[in-house]
């Protein structure tokens, strides 16, 4: 069980100076948190690279490059998604304050030439209420298969959380490195974070701990270089222009979805779901996007029209703005909204908008 970076006396300084002048902490020492002491069972490897950097070069012919898969895992609303938006420089998974707006298991991939890591996101841990949410809980469980790592990310909450107990447990079985990354520490209050690290060291199940921002990009050249030690030799599997794994008409469909979790509330950014009908070039600089959006009741869809359409147009304006910014190109994006009662219980349904 060790600590990256520094040692709880570390972290202390760390937090402190995260509230006042921050000034990163080049310490190299591997701490035990728990015992004081490098336990026998995390022995490091080499390290890697400090931080990302791009790849024009045929990545393949370097000696000692380094590829696998990495698995992303922890509560709802943690911050795994925008950790990942930050790891790769660029917006490729949507993210919001709501839980639960990541619904689908989506590989990123972060080519540098040092290596080519490529993140399975999986949707957050939550108590499951409907068979939508209950697909979603083993659809992350699924994201465990075939990964040579794994990042259980967290927030400085001073404790073990509850859900956490329960999931920790279930990961006995995986038989891969497991990296704590304590997400949020620009926000954490009093020793939170050093209450938190000793907790979940406790725990003894992880090889490393590292604190980290991904909204102020603290800590991210140490979760690369740390994950990059892990991996095991071999050549790249992507081209190192991909960064995600899903075809476009996903990545639309998750834009539109985003532009509705930011505009509505209660229980209708859970009952949305996204289908792009079709997508058409109309001109050299033009794509043409037909999209429906699908809500369980006919309540919820007179609230996503709006009075007058305001709504739909608002959601339109804006994914329509980003979607030209994905495509590099003017977009003509046309909304609508069709019923389809109880479609989160409809196992048809949920696995044709949660599966690839």
């Amino acid at each position: 069980m060790r600590l990256l970076r520094a040692s709880i006396g570390g972290c202390c300084s760390l937090y402190n100076a995260l509230s006042g002048s921050y000034t990163p902490l080049r310490v190299r020492g591997v701490v035990n948190v728990a015992r004081g002491k490098t336990g026998a069972g995390a022995q490091r490897r080499d390290r890697g690279p400090t931080s990302p950097r791009s790849a024009h070069f045929p990545a393949e012919s370097l000696p000692g490059y380094r590829v696998g898969f990495v698995g992303v895992f922890g509560q709802t609303n943690v911050g795994k998604s925008t950790i990942l938006n930050a790891l790769l420089g660029k917006k490729v998974l949507i993210s919001s304050s709501k839980p639960q707006a990541t619904r689908n298991r989506i590989r990123c991939v972060l080519t540098n030439q040092d290596a080519q890591i490529v993140f399975v996101d999986t949707p957050g841990l939550h108590r499951p209420k409907t068979k939508l949410s209950r697909s979603l809980v083993r659809e992350a469980y699924r994201g465990l298969r075939g990964i040579d790592l794994l990042l259980y990310v967290v927030e400085p909450w001073g404790a073990v959380h509850p859900s956490d107990h329960h999931a920790l447990d279930r990961l006995e079985s995986v038989d891969v490195p497991i990296i704590l990354l304590v997400n949020k520490i620009d926000v954490a209050k009093g020793n939170a974070l050093e209450e938190t690290l000793l907790a979940y060291a406790a725990t003894d199940r992880f090889a490393e701990l590292i604190p980290i921002s991904a909204t102020r990009r603290i800590g991210l050249g140490d979760v690369v270089e740390t994950i990059v030690s892990y991996l095991p030799h071999g050549e790249p599997l992507f081209p190192p222009e991909v960064m995600c794994d899903r075809p476009e008409e996903f990545l639309i469909e998750e834009i539109v979805r985003e532009k509705v979790f930011q505009r509505t509330y209660q229980e209708i950014p859970y009952s949305v779901a996204v289908r792009v009908k079709w997508m058409r070039d109309a001109g050299p600089q033009l794509c043409e996007i037909k999209a429906e959006i699908l809500v369980a009741r006919d309540s919820q869809k007179g609230i996503l029209v709006g009075k007058g359409g305001r709504m739909i147009k608002e959601i339109g304006s804006a994914a329509r703005r980003e979607i030209e910014r994905l495509l590099g190109r003017r977009v003509f994006l046309e909304l609508v909204v069709a019923v389809s009662p109880r479609w989160t219980e409809d196992d048809a349904t949920i696995r044709e908008v949660t599966q690839p």
